[in-house]
């Protein structure tokens, strides 16, 4: 009960992905086990594991790509059936197929699909809201360019136009730095802190812990089991580290090599 007089606490936000237990196996293979985690509204986490610790495969099960061996997924309070819609899963650039046959623009304004009544073709509001997308990512110029034919960078940007343009209330970025220029990974990093301000979720596989450490608000440390989760001050720790990466140094060695610079000549 509440003391008399005493101001009723608010109550706490409804996570934005909530995952309870989850466990998927491939052909008997265990990828993940047993991952239980919150991610609030307005949260920008990083995703940090070895290759093959079940990064991907999170993303997947917390969209319904994958079958659940254990578990559960809600999003936004919700089944997964329900809040899909409001959820823009980018996967590796290289698991796309760029040749197929669409412009920029048609792709981005893909993203106003699930909005849409079954066999309604988008209107002025929606092609309104793909053009501003477009302009947040600065290819405005490239619309009538075929997909195909972009920059590894270009084409990150356009994955990214088409989540603005979704309207997406949650964001998966499956390594969305790998194989982008300068220009592109600075563009990402901009948005970042205005999707958090706006109140979307977002949660970012990402390989670089220099990066990692200055850049999300939690960390999620991953390999097939939740390591640990949390601040980066508190989750990336040597001893963390060694536990998540199961002993390879060379991620431990970049993060400490490059705060040894710091202040260097």
């Amino acid at each position: 009960m509440t003391p008399a007089g005493a101001a009723t606490p608010a109550p706490a936000a409804t996570p934005a992905v909530e995952v309870t237990n989850l466990s998927v196996t491939y052909d008997s293979h265990p990828v993940l086990l047993g991952v239980s985690v919150q991610v609030g509204p307005g949260e920008v986490v990083g995703v940090v594991g070895p290759n093959g610790a079940g990064k991907s495969t999170l993303f997947r099960a917390l969209v319904g790509l994958v079958p659940l061996t254990t578990g559960t997924v809600r999003l936004l309070g919700g089944p997964v059936e329900r809040g899909r819609r409001w959820v823009a899963y980018l996967p590796q650039r290289e698991a796309l197929d760029w040749d197929f046959p669409v412009v920029v623009w048609d792709a981005v304004l893909m993203g106003r699909f699930p909005h849409l009544p079954w066999g309604r073709r988008p209107g002025a509001a929606d092609r309104a809201v793909a053009a501003r997308a477009l302009e947040a990512l600065g290819i405005a110029d490239l619309r009538d360019r075929h997909i195909g034919e972009l920059s590894g960078g270009q084409q990150q940007r356009v994955l990214l136009a088409r989540a603005l343009a979704q309207e997406a209330r949650v964001l998966l970025l499956d390594e969305p730095f790998i194989g982008v220029d300068a220009a592109t990974e600075a563009t990402i990093l901009a948005l970042l802190p205005r999707l958090r301000a706006e109140g979307r979720t977002v949660l970012v596989v990402d390989h670089d812990l220099v990066r990692v450490r200055e850049t999300y608000d939690r960390v999620l440390l991953l390999n097939q089991r939740l390591v640990a989760a949390g601040p980066p001050a508190a989750v990336l720790t040597e001893e963390l580290l060694r536990a998540t990466y199961a002993g390879r140094l060379a991620p431990l060695e970049a993060m400490v090599g490059a705060e040894g610079t710091e202040g260097g000549p």
